[in-house]
């Protein structure tokens, strides 16, 4: 393990919303925009279909898989058409719907035991409830809107739901989305409809710091005349923003060509004209929901299944946090959003954008899903280690072809007592060598003495993809396959070597890493919060003598983590053992699948390891019986 005794003088605690210089670097308050995925389920779109879709057993491991990411990695999913999940049941003889919210509700149940929060799409049409009465629709849908605020602030309460995002009927331009014919009038009428039903939930309940902003109109904003329902909504906010029904203007840019400028060039090109169309909405802060390198999800792309993606998608954060910076069109940036968090499928498990590879294991009885976290899915899990303030973006010459970009961050109630630094190569070259080196010059202001750790994301070592590539890709891969292609799922860590070495200043010397690669350089002073014990300890079935285990963590003190340990033991009294000894496991979850005779039944428990090789307590030990 590398160790660092830094003996630097105390900085003075600042609030946090100040401008904080360390060594001549300014730091700025890091909010995590970056935080929301998406997917539209497959299968019919109305009650059945969506709940066949959301209730398998393949898409519920595949969100627990979306929940085992350091906590904070992913906080949102945008569903579509989720709540078709509410049944219509009759007509009151007032004449007002009657829902059933059971399947909705066990829904939202699962996310939030997998800390995940919805975003709120106000896009069905339970029992065509809407479509019968056109002539109503300024009251239904009002109460609808009301009714399931209600019936979940009953459930959930008001500081649950104020973590949840809201938002209108996405993309209502296009005509396989508009499934209810909005007209310009009655799309208007629906968006100042879905306003006040937030506004009137909770009745006397209300506060204003839990009110509910409305997101929308989530557009592609082409031209007027083939999206004029989005700019018309636009244009009615323009000319009195204070009855103005949205309260953050979404809106969809992926790229052209599959790179992270493209897709920053999309929405300055987007809120420039916005902004000289329409002035009143400069205030307005902005979200694009769906900034992804190119559109067509199922579409498969070989970028999509290695660390280009991974390496395009942190681009795209770094670029949109530059620009938040720089305070021109995207100042106001609230948040992004991901669309891969769908469901990949057979021959093309790893190159369709997703987050996991999916392979559907249809000889075994019963048929079961295999889940592959792809490198795309651990750079979601290296930004959640940002801290809570963070630089300008640095690009790096490092010769005439190459350069690297830099955005460090630090955390610290009395100035730096942890720092985090993500280096990026080009992130769309390679896979090919490169043979440069550069020494990077890294102040690092921590008080105390310091222990730091690397990991990296580089082709082939962290590429699951190329393991399975190697082996033929077979549509069933066996168990010594997929451990094969787990082994390689998680960043690579370096606790020795000649890439990176510290002697007053860092040295990259990358002459035998193949582009693109990606680094998380992580500095932990010993005054940093303690590893706190794993909780919330799940063992679920995959399939016969295969569990996934998955497990919380403690936000602050897991930024110093290294690993995790899982142990096990078969019986009461007998000997716990290490299982996963020699896997390195960065994100709080494991799939333990021991082969043979073995059995997967007995008791579990887990525990953390930091970077000065500190371990936490163990979690409670949660015994597993296979049925």
């Amino acid at each position: 393990m590398w160790r660092l005794l830094l003996l630097l003088l105390p900085l003075t605690e600042l609030p946090s919303h100040a401008h904080y210089t360390s060594s001549d670097v300014v730091y700025h308050p890091l909010p995590h925009f970056w935080t929301g995925v998406g997917f539209c389920p497959a299968g019919d779109i109305n009650y059945n279909g969506i709940s066949a879709a959301l209730e398998s057993p393949s898409m519920q491991l595949h969100l627990r898989l979306i929940g085992a990411l350091p906590i904070g990695a992913i906080t949102h999913i945008r569903i579509h058409w989720l709540l078709e999940l509410v049944q219509f049941l009759e007509y009151s003889t007032e004449g007002v719907p009657q829902y059933d919210y059971e399947k909705f509700d066990r829904f939202v149940d699962l996310l939030q035991e997998l800390h995940l929060s919805p975003v709120l799409e106000f896009m069905a049409n339970p029992g065509d409830v809407f479509t019968a009465n056109p002539e109503r629709n300024w009251f239904l849908w009002e109460n609808f809107v009301k009714s399931i605020i209600n019936h979940q602030l009953a459930r959930h309460g008001a500081t649950r739901l104020s973590s949840w995002r809201y938002e209108t009927w996405n993309e209502p331009d296009l005509l396989n989305y508009n499934r209810i014919n909005f007209t310009s009038a009655s799309y208007l009428e629906y968006v100042q409809a879905v306003r006040r039903g937030l506004s009137k939930a909770g009745g006397r309940r209300k506060s204003k710091q839990l009110y509910r902003a409305l997101r929308g109109p989530a557009g592609l904003f082409k031209s007027e005349q083939r999206h004029p329902l989005c700019w018309e909504l636009l244009e009615v906010c323009n000319q009195q923003l204070a009855k103005c029904p949205i309260d953050i203007l979404s809106y969809h840019r992926k790229g052209l060509d599959g790179s992270a400028q493209e897709i920053l060039n999309g929405s300055l090109a987007l809120l420039t004209k916005i902004y000289h169309d329409y002035p009143q909405l400069q205030h307005l802060p902005v979200a694009n929901d769906e900034a992804d390198p190119i559109a067509g999800w199922d579409t498969p792309r070989d970028f999509q299944s290695d660390v280009r993606y991974a390496a395009t998608l942190i681009a795209t954060v770094m670029q949109h946090w530059q620009a938040k910076l720089e305070g021109g069109v995207l100042a106001q940036l609230e948040s992004l959003s991901h669309d891969n968090a769908f469901l990949s499928y057979h021959p093309y498990e790893f190159s369709q954008r997703t987050l996991l590879a999916h392979f559907r294991m249809n000889e075994t009885n019963p048929p079961h899903s295999q889940f592959v976290q792809k490198p795309v899915y651990a750079a979601l899990g290296m930004l959640a280690k940002l801290g809570t303030r963070a630089a300008d973006l640095e690009v790096v010459n490092m010769d005439s072809k190459h350069s690297v970009q830099v955005l460090r961050s630090i955390s610290g109630n009395g100035g730096a007592q942890y720092m985090a630094t993500i280096f990026l190569s080009p992130e769309q070259a390679g896979p090919q060598l490169t043979a440069y080196h550069h020494k990077y010059t890294l102040n690092m202001s921590i008080a105390n003495e310091s222990a730091f750790i690397t990991e990296l994301l580089v082709p082939h070592s962290t590429d699951p993809a190329h393991v399975w590539q190697q082996a033929g890709s077979p549509a069933y891969p066996n168990a010594t396959l997929r451990e094969a292609m787990r082994r390689a799922q998680t960043p690579r860590l370096y606790e020795t070597g000649p890439i990176w070495q510290y002697n007053s200043e860092l040295v990259v010397n990358s002459a035998h890493l193949p582009l693109p690669w990606l680094m998380l350089l992580r500095v932990c002073s010993a005054a940093w919060p303690k590893l706190k014990r794993p909780q919330q300890l799940e063992i679920v079935e995959v399939t016969k003598s295969e569990v996934f285990i998955r497990w919380s963590e403690q936000a602050r003190s897991s930024q110093c983590l290294k690993s995790y340990e899982v142990w096990f033991r078969e019986r009461a009294g007998s000997d716990w053992q290490h299982i996963s000894q020699g896997w390195h496991l960065p994100y709080p979850s494991f799939q333990y699948a021991p082969g043979g005779n073995n059995s997967v039944n007995g008791f579990y428990k887990v525990r953390g390891v930091d970077v000065f090789n500190e371990r936490s307590a163990f979690s409670q030990i949660v015994e597993y019986l296979e049925l």
